[in-house]
Parts: C-alpha cells; sequence; structure tokens
C-alpha cells in the first residue's frame, strides 16, 4: 500500500472515489430513461454508442492535451462541466418528457466531458508516485473506482424509486461538485515536464498515431482492445432489456445487475494490486480476455436475477482486468513523457465501442437480448483464442522472460 504514503495519490484516489460513484449513479439513471423512451433495443444501442463515440473522436486530442497541460486543472474543468451538465439534465427531465434524440444528446456530451478525464487522470496516477510503484498505484486506483462505481449504480438503483430520476440527477451534480472540490486542492510537482519543452500540439498528436505503428507490443494490445470492446464490453447496453424482459426486474435489478459488474471489477483490480511486479501481465490478460467470453456464454442462458448478478460478477471481474491490464501495459511500454498519449491511445481503441453496442443493439431487436449476449460471447472466446495463437507473449510459458518489444 505504498503509494498511499505519497499526499497528492491520496487526494487523486479520494477524487476518484467521488468521481466514479457520480458515474455509476448517472449511467444506471441514463439507462432507466432510455428504457422510458420506449425507443427500444437499436434506441438504447444508439444511446450507449453515443456515450462511447467521444473516446474515437477525441481520444487521441485528450490524451496530447493530457502530455502538454496542467492535469489536475484538466481534472478540476473535467468535474466542473459534468456538475453543470447534470444538473441542467436533471431540471430538464423534470420539465418535459424526454424523447430518444435528447438523450442521446445527452449521453454523447457526457462522454465528451469524460473523455478528458481519463487520460489526465491516468497519467497523474503515476505524477504521484515513483515509477516503481506506478503499477500498484494503477490498481488501486482503478479498485476504488470499481467499488463506488458498483455503490453509485446501486444506489440509483433505490434512489429513482423513492426519488425520482431528475433528484437522481440532482445528486450527481452535487457529488461531481465534491470531486472538483477535492481537486482543486491537489498538487503535483510537475518539475520534470517542466525541463522538457513539449513539442506542437501538432506533432505531438502525430507522435501518438506513431505508437500504433511503431511499438509492437501497443499495436498488439489495440488490437485485443478493439474486438474486446466491440463483443465483449457491449454486453453494458443489453442489460437494461435483459432485466426488463428476461428477468422481469425493474430499476432496482438493474440497479442490482450493474452494481455486480463494479463489484466483479472491484475484485479484479484489487486482487491485481497483490501481483508482484516481475509477474507477466500479457498471459493474465489473454486469459481474462478468454473468461470473459464464456461468461457472457453462461449470462445468455440465465433467467434468475440472482444467478444472473452472480455470474455479472465474474464479467465484471473480466472487464475490470483487461481494462486495467491493457492500460498498465501500454504506459509501462512508452517512455514517460508519452503516457498522456499512450492512454489517449487505449481511449481511442475503446472508441470502438460504438460499433459494439450498435451490433448488440441490432441483435437485440433481429435474435433477442439472450441470443444476442450468447452470440458476442462465443465471436469474444474465438478472439481470446487468436491472441493466443498470433501472439507467443500472451502465453503461460517455461522458457526465458520475453522481451518487452515482442507482441
Amino acid at each position: 500500500m505504498t503509494p498511499f504514503a505519497s499526499p497528492a495519490f491520496r487526494r487523486l484516489w479520494f477524487s476518484t472515489l467521488t468521481s466514479t460513484t457520480a458515474q455509476g449513479m448517472e449511467r444506471t439513471a441514463t439507462a432507466w430513461v432510455a428504457l422510458e423512451t420506449g425507443g427500444g433495443a437499436v434506441a438504447i444501442g444508439l444511446i450507449f454508442a453515443a456515450r462511447m463515440l467521444p473516446s474515437l473522436l477525441f481520444g487521441l486530442a485528450a490524451g496530447t492535451i493530457a502530455d502538454r497541460a496542467d492535469r489536475p486543472r484538466q481534472l478540476l474543468a473535467v468535474a466542473g462541466a459534468a456538475f453543470l451538465l447534470m444538473a441542467s439534465f436533471g431540471w430538464l427531465t423534470s420539465t418535459v418528457e424526454l424523447l430518444v434524440w435528447q438523450v442521446v444528446l445527452f449521453s454523447f456530451v457526457a462522454g465528451c466531458v469524460q473523455v478528458f478525464d481519463t487520460p489526465a487522470r491516468q497519467a497523474l496516477v503515476m505524477d504521484t508516485v515513483p515509477r516503481i510503484d506506478a503499477p500498484r498505484a494503477l490498481a488501486l486506483n482503478a479498485l476504488v473506482a470499481r467499488f463506488s462505481g458498483a455503490f453509485g449504480a446501486f444506489a440509483a438503483g433505490l434512489l429513482i424509486p423513492l426519488a425520482g430520476v431528475s433528484r437522481s440527477y440532482l445528486v450527481v451534480a452535487t457529488i461531481y461538485a465534491l470531486s472538483a472540490l477535492i481537486v482543486a486542492a491537489l498538487r503535483v510537482n510537475q518539475e520534470d515536464r517542466v525541463r522538457i519543452t513539449p513539442p506542437p500540439f501538432r506533432q505531438a498528436f502525430h507522435g501518438a498515431l506513431r505508437l500504433i505503428v511503431d511499438v509492437p507490443v501497443v499495436r498488439t494490445l489495440i488490437i485485443a482492445g478493439l474486438t474486446c470492446e466491440i463483443f465483449a464490453f457491449s454486453f453494458h447496453s443489453a442489460l437494461p432489456l435483459f432485466a426488463q424482459d428476461v428477468l422481469n426486474a425493474g430499476a432496482e435489478g438493474l440497479g442490482t445487475l450493474n452494481a455486480a459488474v463494479s463489484v466483479g471489477g472491484a475484485i479484479a483490480v484489487g486482487l491485481l494490486t497483490l501481483v508482484p511486479g516481475n509477474v507477466r501481465r500479457q498471459p493474465v490478460l489473454a486469459g481474462i480476455f478468454l473468461l470473459y467470453g464464456l461468461s457472457l456464454i453462461t449470462v445468455s442462458v440465465t433467467h434468475d436475477l440472482i444467478v444472473a448478478a452472480a455470474v455479472l460478477v465474474v464479467t465484471g471481474f473480466c472487464a475490470g482486468a483487461f481494462d486495467v491490464l491493457q492500460q498498465t501495459l501500454i504506459q509501462m511500454a512508452v517512455p514517460d513523457e508519452q503516457r498522456g498519449r499512450a492512454v489517449g491511445v487505449w481511449v481511442l481503441g475503446i472508441g470502438s465501442a460504438p460499433i459494439g453496442h450498435l451490433e448488440m443493439g441490432i441483435l437485440i431487436a433481429t435474435l433477442g437480448v439472450s441470443s444476442a449476449l450468447m452470440i458476442n460471447g462465443l465471436l469474444t472466446f474465438v478472439a481470446a483464442l487468436l491472441l493466443l495463437f498470433y501472439a507467443p507473449n500472451f502465453r503461460w510459458t517455461m522458457g526465458a522472460r520475453p522481451k518487452p518489444s515482442q507482441s
């Protein structure tokens, strides 16, 4: 737990706690609003796709800015913008009957705000601790994000029936305001960054793109991440209809499913904090990839809320572990001055999520939610097998340790 010896890391950790609590509440509330609009499976897929589209459009730019700007101020700006957005949408939900396009627009704007948080926050974690403690610090930050996300999702599921969705958004806005206050007190030594004159924005942006071409580790991780985003992470857009049509559960049931996913992710990153630094992460990621597909296949044949929640803990475990391992391996594969851009490349990879959410929505509308989950689970499992076949560095071997540059 040595990262907590750093006051800057402690403040960043608490800001992550509040920010992801708000995110967990907002995502559950927005999923419920999507159901209330009555747009159907395709509309729900479109809403989730709109949330992730900014990652594709602005991920590299956000990472490039994180390498050039004051990162704590960037997080402060994000929290302030999120506060205004949630307060405004909460007011809107209390005054008009929302249409699908309005929820899609809100999801897109919320995604635009969030995309500028991730690269700055992840790069800032490594600014607050020595490099040797970085993998554990990243895992601890992800751990609190998963637990607080689970708490936020579960709390929203309880709050919506009691207070209504509009008041739930106002609570989310209040939590973002608290996050802004915590970030405002964050101070990080940026002496090392000041010594290096940053290149022009266009040159830095081009350098971020070159990471994919020039660094085999980054290229392999991005390809694996793209397939996982499209076929595995798209299960999120199936949960509202899965809760309603298969499990016959209301807002509380949806909140329980979302919370189960977050709890599983929290367990995963908690265990990752215990993995010694000399253990190769690539084979762990490959094993998680395989288990991810199997868990989705299992969810697809489940018809009980408790059983579904238990399986989704495993699904969330895989999602959380895959995220943290991919982020860690990408950042550790590049020089310190390119860490923000490396996270930006990762964000660009998750920008493929709109394809997955739309694909999931079309599959649900055509074949039903259970069949859609089954198909994507099978595709995820096959993609993991292909990773093992084409990238030997992701297999467990008894021989010599591979060089870091191998894929």
